[in-house]
């Protein structure tokens, strides 16, 4: 897998350099297209860097994936970094970290903003953050853009008082219908009476798949996750007093 650098990809290389576009670099060596150039310098253990608009030694390119993504869940991860190995092969990846097939696999990556890179041999993120100085965005362009968005018109304060007149006398209901005053983003527990059963549901694979994922990185079992969604559903589709009796058991 090292770089051969021979002369024909020295010269493909310092055309490059010199600001002449592949396309017209692979012209003047005569290919039929950029892409027959591509194959070439392949062979030579090179791959199209599209930021650096130049080929690059196959190692370099691919041992930097773990630092310029930070990855959305452990399968992603494992996923980039099997595609990292020599020889990998998309097929034998996919049965490998539990897909039916490559093409499932691609359908999770896309899921997860993860889009295949013919150059990188291996999926890259399809939105990598950018930061702000790079857009010229200033924090003073933040803040006015906050104003902006926080601003309530000609009626001042006013305006709002009869909505949070009703959200006062609304509290509990609201609180009960929330699951309780959980921090943001956690996920809610709870202590249910009754006894445990047995219930078989079928569901398709990928949402199977989306549960195990889910399971494993926030840590939480799948009973749980079934519970949170189910107190949840009731509570917004007709059963809010249901759903406050049984919780009111445990308090």
């Amino acid at each position: 897998m090292q770089p051969i650098y021979d002369d024909k990809v020295k010269g493909i290389l310092k055309l490059l350099g010199e600001g002449f576009t592949r396309e017209e670099v692979a012209e003047q060596y005569r290919y039929s297209t950029y892409r027959s150039m591509d194959s070439f310098m392949s062979r030579k253990n090179f791959v199209w860097d599209k930021r650096k608009v130049t080929y690059v030694p196959a190692d370099a390119m691919k041992a930097s994936l773990e630092t310029m993504m930070n990855f959305p869940s452990d399968r992603v991860r494992r996923i980039v970094m099997e595609l990292n190995k020599e020889g990998a092969d998309l097929k034998e990846v996919a049965l490998k970290v539990g897909f039916e097939s490559h093409f499932e696999m691609a359908r999770y990556m896309k899921s997860k903003g993860f889009e295949w890179s013919q150059e990188a041999g291996n999926y890259l993120s399809a939105s990598p953050t950018i930061p702000n100085d790079e857009e010229g965005v200033t924090t003073a362009d933040n803040d006015a853009s906050l104003e902006c968005s926080l601003s309530i018109g000609n009626d001042g304060i006013e305006q709002f008082l009869p909505l949070l007149g009703w959200l006062a006398s609304n509290k509990e209901g609201l609180q009960n219908l929330l699951g309780a005053s959980v921090a943001s983003g956690q996920i809610p527990r709870f202590t249910l009476a009754g006894t445990f059963v047995t219930k078989s549901v079928h569901m398709t694979n990928t949402l199977d798949l989306m549960v195990r994922d889910f399971s494993k990185e926030k840590n939480i079992n799948q009973r749980e996750i079934f519970e949170v969604a189910l107190i949840e559903f009731f509570q917004k589709y007709g059963y809010e007093q249901e759903v406050e009796t049984l919780l009111q058991q445990n308090a």
